[in-house]
């Protein structure tokens, strides 16, 4: 008898373990389990917006963004330089499903417009229409809850298909070919002329590392290397037809990005990152030496951080340096603009599970 109480308190015992491990269990995953993926430290790392993340999470994302571009000392034949500012809006989307805790695949989608606000900007830089789309993988190389850092590599393949919409070449044309008609233009020509299609495909891959120094503050850094194959159409009036241009570029980008959040010691869900991105490289162009890539990019976010599965913010990111824009000269030499600026704000919603 008094071995048959002591086996029944036994499994007593342990029935009640495992009810109370259970228990503790789904009070942590009061959120969905997953989210954890992106914490180290007991911090919680943000998904930058300059860069991709070291972590293998299962999330859906979207920005909403309205973007500003100037392009100082536009050349348009024989005026003078003109200074071009054009507006733009960007939607992005950007999905990813983890096969196992180290691997996941990813996609990204992004469509942009910018146009000229005024006469200026439409005649010297038009607008463009930009739709873009990534496919790729990330895998984790490394994962250390004591020391609270994570390494992964990623990689990826991008396409990117568009049209340019510029009148420079329509001014062109007429100043240099006088048996173009304005009849003719409004026949058929106007839109070989305004719309400049062009496409380039992409190949990625780098390494990203992620180091938390407790639930406050963190560090996310990422080194990666592009090449890219680009074609261009434009539309030749003597030929009367478009032609191929082919280039290639070949791009490097350094990235850092560093988050404070002091959700943890004052019960404010509240997280501010600061981001810098470098990027090197080079750039083939038709008829002309190769360009050497040196722009920078600065950006300032603040996130919502009361919750583990959910990021919620708003984003402001400014491009110095960035490539200079074709342009026409006096006899139709080419020739270009000064360096770009482009600052944009967004906002920014991403759901883990």
């Amino acid at each position: 008898m008094k071995t048959a109480i002591l086996s029944l308190g036994v499994v007593l015992s342990l029935f009640a373990s495992s009810a109370l491990a259970a228990s503790k269990e789904g009070e942590a995953c009061t959120e969905p389990c997953g989210a954890r993926s992106r914490q180290l430290k007991g911090h919680t790392f943000l998904f930058p917006i300059l860069q991709q993340s070291a972590f293998v999470t299962s999330h859906v994302g979207i920005r909403e963004g309205l973007a500003r571009y100037d392009v100082p000392d536009v050349p348009v034949n024989d005026l003078a330089p003109l200074d071009v500012h054009l507006t733009g809006i960007q939607q992005t989307l950007d999905l990813s499903l983890s096969i196992t805790n180290w691997l996941g695949v990813t996609g990204y989608g992004r469509a942009t417009i910018i146009t000229g606000t005024n006469a200026d900007g439409l005649l010297a830089s038009g607008a463009t229409v930009d739709l873009l789309g990534q496919l790729g993988a990330v895998a984790r190389i490394l994962r250390s809850d004591t020391s609270g850092t994570q390494l992964s590599f990623r990689a990826h393949y991008g396409y990117n298909r568009g049209r340019e919409i510029t009148l420079l070449p329509l001014v062109n044309a007429i100043v240099n070919t006088p048996q173009i008609t304005v009849g003719g233009i409004i026949d058929g020509d106007l839109g070989q002329f305004l719309f400049v299609p062009r496409k380039e495909s992409s190949a990625q891959g780098g390494l990203y590392v992620a180091q938390s120094f407790g639930p406050v503050f963190s560090l996310q850094a990422s080194g990666a290397a592009e090449y890219a194959w680009q074609t261009r159409r434009p539309f030749d009036s003597v030929l009367g037809g478009r032609f191929d241009q082919d280039t290639h570029a070949f791009r490097v980008f350094l990235s850092v990005a560093a988050t404070l959040d002091i959700y943890p010691v004052t019960a404010v869900p509240l997280a501010v990152m600061g981001e810098y991105v470098f990027r090197t490289g080079f750039q083939e162009r038709v008829d002309q030496d190769d360009r050497t890539l040196k722009d920078s990019t600065a950006a300032l976010g603040i996130y919502y951080s009361g919750r583990a599965n959910l990021q919620l913010g708003i984003g402001a990111v400014r491009t110095f340096n960035a490539e200079p824009r074709p342009g026409l000269g006096e006899g139709g030499r080419q020739l270009e603009s000064g360096e770009p600026s482009l600052s944009y704000g967004e906002l920014i919603l991403r759901y883990v599970w």
